[in-house]
């Protein structure tokens, strides 16, 4: 059993990581920068006040802490004002390694994203395969990176670089607000309009995977940590279409509204979809395509839920 320190479990992945340790046995310390009463009952657990965006003191944690998975990161919405993303990517990982070094912690997980490999992939995706960052949130969580990087050379830090594909799922808390994601998106606007609407062909190609996998990943290297620093990418077996998740969301709407879902495609562009796959030393635990698949489903089905109990389902033609 370890004793870990997770940063940003008011997020998606912190709060996900956070339930799955502790039904896992470990000793988990959830932080976030505004801890709340709603927060502590929906993660099941206490939550401890951290603002990496500030020197880091936790004066009244006495039991030694074995690691640090570090999720605060900046997401791709606070990384639209691109002195707030540099800020929390920068200055608030460089806070967290700070406290390790000082308090001896000498194993740390840091979430980034496959994205530092560009926005549109294609090819073969490896982990040594070169940076090519070009968004903000890719190039924020490529600066945390090399901030891990330089700690691991200087401080001796065992590091994990982990380079989630797309990660979805259902939120475990009310503070996760993440409809701007397939395939919340769709399900929002499918309840909030009766329909499903592509601004491009739909064509171009996606990995998907969930926050259970992400934190079922993040579990196993806590257990088989690497030495020095690493990076670990992290992707299902499962590529698909954005216009096959919008005709899934589609199929689940009829089957649980008996309505008609249509889906308005406004353009035709990309003509044709990019092709990649993603290499990765936790190849072996990947779902199957067909679990990935249907596991897309079950979540889909669950915002649907979700969203019904504050949105009507629109009139829409059977």
């Amino acid at each position: 059993m370890n004793r870990i320190l997770i940063t940003g479990c008011s997020g998606f992945i912190g709060s996900r990581l956070a339930i799955q340790a502790k039904q896992a046995g470990h000793d988990v310390v959830a932080s976030a920068r505004e801890p709340s009463d709603v927060l502590v009952r929906e993660l099941g657990m206490p939550v401890t006040a951290l603002d990496v965006l500030q020197p880091i003191q936790m004066e009244n944690e006495n039991k030694a802490i074995d690691a640090i998975v570090h999720c605060a990161t900046a997401n791709d919405i606070l990384s639209r004002n691109f002195e707030a993303g540099v800020n929390l990517s920068v200055y608030g990982t460089r806070n967290i390694l700070e406290f390790a070094v000082k308090t001896g912690i000498k194993r740390i997980i840091f979430v980034s994203t496959l994205q530092v490999y560009g926005t549109e992939l294609s090819g073969e995706i490896a982990e040594d395969t070169p940076v090519y960052c070009q968004s903000p949130y890719g190039l924020n969580h490529f600066y945390g990176e090399e901030l891990c990087r330089m700690y691991s050379r200087t401080h001796g830090l065992d590091t994990v670089l982990l380079r989630p594909s797309n990660i979805y799922g259902v939120p475990d808390v009310s503070t996760v607000n993440r409809d701007t994601l397939v395939p919340a998106c769709f399900v929002k606007e499918a309840v909030q309009t009766g329909a499903i609407t592509l601004r491009s062909s739909g064509r171009q190609q996606r990995n998907f995977i969930s926050t259970n996998e992400v934190a079922d990943a993040c579990l196993h290297l806590l257990s088989n940590f690497p030495q020095g620093c690493e990076v670990v990418n992290l992707g299902s077996n499962w590529l698909c279409e954005i216009r096959e998740i919008a005709e899934i969301t589609k199929q689940i709407y009829f089957e649980r509204y008996s309505k008609q879902l249509p889906i308005n495609v406004l353009a035709d562009e990309p003509k044709l979809a990019n092709r990649f796959t993603i290499k990765s030393r936790l190849s072996p635990l990947r779902s199957t395509e067909e679990e990935s698949r249907q596991f897309m489903a079950d979540v889909i089905s669950q915002l649907f839920f979700n969203f019904n109990h504050e949105k009507e389902i629109p009139h829409a033609n059977n």
